[in-house]
């Protein structure tokens, strides 16, 4: 009975050229009463916000005078330019059974990497498609004080997609106070020429079928849709579209080779899924085992670098976090044969203005400049803390190799260095995101701020912080700003300790030797510090307690006695070293090699310098 009663509504909401598929659809999208009961929405609240208000307005493009949309080539760093704002909201209307929106609830507390789908119907401006309805992501779908769920609908029949996509991502931004920082942050990527994925502003309304027939509609609110990444995305994004697309695994997004730890998801890909992964694994590899001296090259000829060098930029300055959560993209052109990195859940920047804290709030201006590297303190204390979870009491440190060899690198380190600079001083400033900010909270102010009656059309924001998070922004910008602008030069002098990892290799039996090299002016004691022959694990072996006076070397191998013996271990195939201080938070040195012989050794030349090769022996 209950299946007969929603496929005839559904086929009723589905019906050519209908476009009022029931009174409930006609009703004031606050109202969350059956069709049953008289209508008992906000009087002021006015038609379905399906096409904005006029008081909205048209919010002029910051970027550009008369902020049309963007067309022709990407913008660079060089020219940056916002993407148009939209300057009304569409309503996207889903239709399912009650039961079957129980039953996602229900099974909420399932892993929250399997997705739990139901049946029902995606409407937009009359017309009707047949979808697949889940709830998306992860601590939204299990935190209990999220009761607004975000939502990814698919589309399973290619000929019946809406707008030609396979799926779309409705996030639900609950925890952003004003809607505004993660849609933010991706027009600001856009608009220095990083290829993310578009996001826009949508309105949400349910319509629930009783097993009476009766039908209640919600209305869920502003919504973020945020561009799904796969085989459209590449060709809308000039990619070539037979590109492979890979998404990292959950915990991980450290580019490093396999084999991953126990807590660490697999990777997904997401085109050509039939096809060999060989060009990941070599990538992969590529950058762990390629030596110092041949990573820029690497790096230019692999890579695309100088967008990989401006999301370095871009991260910094908006303070993202939990980049091993955020399970984003690599992108395999094979016109260009380079790699793209794609970012995802840029609501994790620690610059969101989180509902969940008072209405003022600090800016975390002072967060490390080395996000999601070795370089980063924070990686250790959240590996730290998630150590008391289940099934996780062995995680290491997780960070991106990728960039932290970006920063090792003096003349990667100083290109960077020159792109935040630059967008420092002409881009990243409130001048100019100032007024994009208004701009978007301007359009979304008759929906999230209250009404005469004090109320608000949304039926989940916290109006206190919608009405502050403009302000916030505002804010944001200008401090990051100036503090990064103040510490700018802890980036540059990156590397400029006294105490260095000099020389690696194998005596002719094979047993690794380590040699430190003290490049100051007055001697270093090493004891109590860290070397390790696996970065992800800083103290693996703690150094005893020698000096190394100014221009001299010490030097631990495998075998010897007392204390010259090197109680790291390195592997053969997959040789790197890392020194840190006494802490285990604090790296000092890093150094990747690729496969050394019995006999070979790699390291600096002349000693201590920041240039790189092989040598003959200690």
């Amino acid at each position: 009975m209950r299946i007969a009663l929603l496929t005839g509504f559904l086929l009723l909401l589905g019906a050519c050229g209908s476009t009022e598929p029931s009174p409930d659809a006609r009703r004031d999208p606050t109202d969350l009463t059956d069709a049953g009961t008289p209508d008992a929405g906000r009087p002021d609240a006015g038609t379905p916000p399906d096409a904005g208000t006029p008081d909205a307005g048209t919010p002029p493009d910051a970027g550009t005078p008369d902020g049309g949309s963007q067309t022709g080539s990407r913008p660079s760093p060089a020219r940056p330019r916002w993407p148009a704002l939209q300057t009304s909201i569409s309503t996207y209307e889903l239709t399912l059974s009650q039961k079957d929106y129980q039953a996602l609830y229900a099974h909420i507390p399932d892993p929250p990497s399997q997705k739990f789908q139901v049946e029902g119907r995606f409407t937009h401006e009359g017309r009707t498609y047949p979808a697949v309805l889940s709830f998306r992501g992860r601590s939204t779908k299990t935190d209990p004080r999220v009761v607004k769920k975000s939502w990814d609908v698919r589309f399973e029949k290619k000929e019946e997609r809406f707008e030609g996509k396979k799926n779309i991502e409705l996030l639900a931004t609950w925890k952003d106070g004003g809607y505004l920082t993660e849609k933010l942050w991706y027009d600001l990527a856009a608009s220095v020429g990083l290829r993310v994925p578009q996001a826009r502003y949508v309105h949400v309304k349910l319509h629930l079928v009783q097993e009476d027939g009766r039908v209640i509609t919600k209305y869920e609110g502003v919504f973020t849709e945020l561009e799904s990444l796969n085989k459209d995305f590449l060709e809308a994004h000039d990619f070539d579209e037979d590109g492979d697309l890979y998404r990292c695994g959950m915990h991980d997004c450290e580019l490093r080779q396999p084999p991953q730890e126990q807590y660490q998801e697999r990777w997904d890909k997401k085109t050509n899924e039939k096809e060999p992964w060989d060009r990941l694994w070599s990538f992969l590899e590529a950058i762990n085992r390629t030596a110092p001296h041949q990573f820029p090259a690497f790096a230019q000829e692999r890579l695309e670098l100088e967008d990989y060098l401006t999301w370095l930029a871009l991260e910094t300055f908006i303070d993202n976090d939990l980049q091993g959560d955020s399970r984003s993209y690599l992108v395999y052109d094979r016109e260009t044969a380079k790699w793209t990195y794609v970012p995802w859940d840029l609501n994790n920047a620690l610059s969101l203005y989180n509902r969940t804290n008072p209405e003022r709030q600090g800016v975390k201006e002072n967060h490390p400049l080395f996000s999601f590297t070795a370089y980063d303190p924070h990686v250790y204390e959240l590996a730290e803390f998630r150590r008391t979870f289940p099934d996780m009491q062995d995680m290491k440190p997780a960070w991106s190799t990728l960039s932290t060899r970006i920063y090792d690198d003096p003349g990667l380190r100083a290109r960077y260095v020159e792109r935040l600079r630059k967008l420092l001083d002409t881009w990243f400033t409130e001048e100019n995101i100032g007024p994009r900010v208004d701009a978007m909270h301007k359009l979304l102010a008759p929906f999230i701020m209250p009404g005469p009656d004090g109320k608000t059309v949304d039926p989940y924001i916290s109006p206190a912080h919608a009405a502050g998070s403009s302000e916030y922004l505002h804010r944001f910008v200008r401090e990051r700003r100036k503090w990064l602008l103040q510490h700018i030069q802890d980036i540059e002098s990156l590397g400029s300790g006294a105490l260095v990892i000099d020389r690696v290799g194998r005596d002719a039996s094979g047993a690794f030797w380590v040699q430190l090299y003290n490049r100051g002016a007055t001697p270093v004691s090493v004891g109590g510090l860290h070397l390790s022959g696996f970065t992800r694990v800083p103290g693996q072996w703690t150094l005893p307690a020698l000096s190394v006076g100014p221009g001299q070397t010490i030097t631990f191998r495998q075998g010897a006695a007392g204390t010259a013996h090197l109680g790291a271990t390195l592997d053969p195939q997959r040789p790197e070293v890392s020194l840190y201080a006494a802490d285990g938070k604090s790296a000092m040195d890093l150094l990747w090699l690729a496969p050394l012989k019995p006999g070979e050794a790699y390291g600096r030349q002349p000693r201590g310098a920041e240039s790189f090769g092989p040598q003959t022996g200690p």
